[in-house]
């Protein structure tokens, strides 16, 4: 049976900038993070271009928002969840049913069920199975490592998804050029397996305390609502994530549409600008690492939007693809700067009875502001993808100057 853990301990050989990694149970669910999230990165990318190849751009457009929209639904479930019982096992139950709802897409992909009614239904399920498990995988984290570990521990989880978001477009690319995509989506469904396997083997925590009388999982997604909305630092980090969805969940999500109308690229092509994305985060990620001086977070972010905005209207403006992979390398450099700043803000903030049901409500709004985003990008058809682009730098420089303005981004700082 596993040993029952309170408190985290940690491999004092350890550097301090990988601090995290010293505590067993972090180290092993990060490795495994890294494993399972590139292969939902190759999933997204290949059934993007898949779709997008069977069915068209707009309609692939269309089903990659479809796929978001169950956090909305889904995710006060897993957050009340989180918060009432052992995260462990409810992040295990939702892990096993990804890997069962992928699974169902490699299957049917195989034998050739590729209608579109194959892919909108079995996008719904995985959004709501993904977004089950989303908010208790953030909730986590503070069981795995003691608070003072907690900023480190968020940038290094920032890292693994932007290693993941490099390598999984890539490999997507490289492996529908050479094998075509099933290959993809059974490595994908695969890909769960590791964190199963780390999940199972993880320490025991002690149970969550029981309220007395406790709320029914609707009645306590609401009074997280009320803590998160009351706070003005938790309340700043939710709208800067929201718009930070907006802008780049397209780039990440839909990418072809990018690649497609702004380049006219083929596979590896679009796999290579997807993937820049990922690994332009990966850079920053890797300096905020090894150069953390205790820089505010107020300018980390700051610094971090004002890229962004540069970024997006040199993507817009690119004259080829080799150029529009650099700028959206940038974009990744600027959205790991200001994302991964403000995750650990918000968990430095929020009280940890309240940890579940404020990252659910998190993943609410970015499974919100991310499919607006992605709609938007059916403007392409109208105005082009390049002015599409410009208008969600517009958008990024209005927030930046409005927060500078009013003073709001040292809340970041408390």
């Amino acid at each position: 049976m596993n040993e029952v853990m309170v408190e985290p301990t940690v491999d004092r050989r350890v550097p301090p900038q990988v601090l995290a990694l010293g505590y067993r149970d972090y180290r092993w669910f990060w490795g495994a993070s890294i494993v399972s999230n590139t292969g939902s990165m190759m999933h997204m990318a290949a059934v993007n271009w898949v779709v997008a190849d069977l069915h068209g751009v707009t309609t692939a457009t269309v089903i990659t928002g479809i796929g978001l929209i169950p956090m909305v639904l889904s995710s006060p479930i897993g957050g009340a969840l989180a918060d009432r019982y052992e995260r462990r096992l409810v992040f295990l139950g939702a892990v096993v049913l990804q890997l069962l709802t992928a699974g169902a897409l490699a299957l049917a992909y195989t034998v050739g069920w590729t209608s579109v009614a194959t892919f909108v239904v079995l996008s719904i399920v995985g959004g709501f199975t993904s977004s089950v498990g989303a908010p208790v995988q953030q909730a986590i984290i503070p069981d795995l490592v003691p608070i003072s570990a907690i900023r480190n521990a968020s940038v290094l989880n920032s890292t693994q998804f932007t290693v993941c978001r490099a390598l999984g477009p890539t490999l997507a690319g490289l492996l529908i050029g050479a094998f075509g995509a099933s290959i993809v989506f059974w490595a994908n469904t695969a890909s769960f397996g590791a964190l199963i396997v780390v999940l199972r083997r993880m320490h025991r925590r002690p149970p969550r305390p029981r309220a007395e009388n406790p709320e029914s999982n609707v009645a306590a997604f609401w009074s997280g609502c009320r803590y998160a909305f009351g706070h003005p630092a938790l309340r700043l980090t939710m709208v800067t994530g929201s718009v930070l969805a907006f802008v780049t969940a397209p780039l990440q999500m839909n990418g072809q549409v990018v690649a497609r109308e702004a380049f006219d690229a083929g596979p590896t092509a679009f796999g290579l600008l997807v993937g820049a994305f990922g690994y332009g985060s990966l850079l920053a990620a890797i300096g905020m690492v090894v150069l953390d001086r205790g820089w505010r977070p107020r300018m980390l972010v700051a610094v971090g939007l004002l890229t962004l905005v540069v970024a997006l209207l040199g993507l817009a403006v690119a004259p080829s693809v080799a150029v529009g992979i650099v700028a959206n390398a940038f974009i990744g450099v600027a959205f790991m700067l200001a994302m991964s700043t403000i995750v650990s803000a918000l968990h430095a903030a929020c009280d940890d009875a309240f940890r579940g049901r404020v990252m659910s409500l998190w993943m609410i709004l970015w499974g919100t502001a991310a499919p607006l985003g992605i709609m938007l990008t059916g403007l392409a058809a109208v105005v082009g993808i390049r002015w599409v682009l410009a208008i969600d730098a517009l958008l990024v420089a209005v927030f930046l100057a409005h927060a500078h303005v009013r003073g709001r981004l040292h809340l970041l700082d408390t």
